[in-house]
């Protein structure tokens, strides 16, 4: 049997997305310390003390933290033949017959197996490669398929796409009928209502959902597959952040512009007439507006907390979004991936299926 060793980066932190992450990064540990073919998990963090009573060697990360670097010291400190490399935030929804799918792989090396190429959260490096300049994961796919490895994709789902990043996704999240305790108690203070009207939406063949941001063809094509209602999407700057256009304030939005244009209230206003949802990935117009605000503001965008916005745009954005009758669901990139992959599952929990406008396969 193939032997691997985990290593999980969880950088802790008090607000409700990091102690969500934290509580679903431990469910993930707890399943994988008792699976066959795991030889040791690592978790590297920078709040040890919440991780005292799990079954793993965790190591205390350094005050100046740093991905590459933080990444090749394991490597070179643990020479593993076999690495498993997750976010804290991904993988709660893998099930112990995924782990085990994953753990067993045995392709020509060298080669990884990607939740997902372009914005990498989870992967199985065999063998690992040390990327000490490397900033983030999100590039970890790309970073390796330029060292030449076989780059292989896990299916897109929402076990394979979620990634816990903001309280959008943790909306959708919270609805979820099957969860660790841990992450149940963390997530009782998420409100719901917006992620509901969603999950009703998606069941409504009359029903139109709006789709805004950085939003991929893959997650269309699944939707087309697995949701009843119609669609209206904006999709652009794919790649902001694994590129450097955000970094480098190269950031152009379609809705920025029209927000200059406007105000952004009147684009709210607009935007609610298109839809009976709104799901925005509002990352997109920060960097447009070449914003970037502390986690805290960010979040408060998200929970439609207008008041602790500092940014009087976005501030006048987030309040014209609290104020509509359309439910706007806001976030980031995870929320238009793994957070609609998980919406579009969740709605059909309790509905008959049939009732799709689906077309029958042609028998010649």
């Amino acid at each position: 049997m193939v032997s691997t060793t985990v290593l999980l980066f969880d950088r802790g932190g008090r607000d409700v997305v990091s102690r969500v992450r934290t509580a679903a990064a431990q469910a993930v540990v707890d399943l994988l310390c008792g699976m066959p073919g795991v030889e040791r998990v690592v978790v590297a963090t920078g709040a040890p003390a919440a991780w005292e009573r799990c079954p793993c060697t965790v190591q205390a990360d350094p005050e100046e933290w740093h991905f590459g670097a933080q990444f090749t010291r394991f490597v070179q400190e643990l020479r593993p033949s076999r690495l498993l490399y997750i976010a804290s935030g991904a993988g709660l929804l893998f099930t112990p017959a995924d782990w085990t799918r994953l753990l067993n792989a045995d392709l020509p090396q060298p080669f990884a197996v990607l939740n997902n190429f372009y914005s990498t959260d989870l992967a199985l490096l065999v063998p690992p490669a040390p990327i000490p300049d490397l900033l983030r994961d999100n590039p970890l796919g790309i970073r390796l398929w330029h060292l030449g490895y076989a780059c292989y994709e896990l299916p897109r789902s929402a076990a394979t796409q979620l990634d816990i990043d903001t309280p959008g996704e943790l909306q959708i999240l919270a609805l979820h009928p099957d969860l660790p305790a841990r992450v149940k108690e963390e997530l009782e203070e998420i409100p719901r209502a917006r992620a509901q009207a969603l999950l009703a939406a998606l069941v409504d063949p009359e029903a139109e959902v709006v789709l805004v941001g950085r939003v991929s063809g893959h997650l269309l094509r699944f939707l087309d597959q697995e949701a009843a209602c119609h669609f209206r999407v904006v999709s652009e700057e794919r790649g902001m952040e694994a590129s450097g256009r955000a970094e480098r304030g190269a950031v152009v939005s379609l809705l920025g512009l029209w927000a200059e244009h406007t105000g952004p209230a009147e684009l709210v206003r607009a935007l609610s007439r298109l839809g009976d949802v709104v799901v925005w990935d509002i990352r997109v117009i920060m960097a447009h507006y070449g914003v970037w605000p502390p986690a805290e503001e960010r979040y408060a965008c998200d929970l439609l907390e207008a008041q602790k916005v500092s940014d009087p745009r976005l501030r006048e954005l987030v309040q014209a979004c609290a104020e509509s009758s359309t439910p706007f669901l806001l976030g980031g990139h995870s929320l238009v991936s793994g957070g609609m992959y998980l919406a579009a599952e969740l709605a059909w929990i309790g509905h008959d299926r049939e009732p799709r406008f689906r077309p029958l396969a042609f028998p010649g």
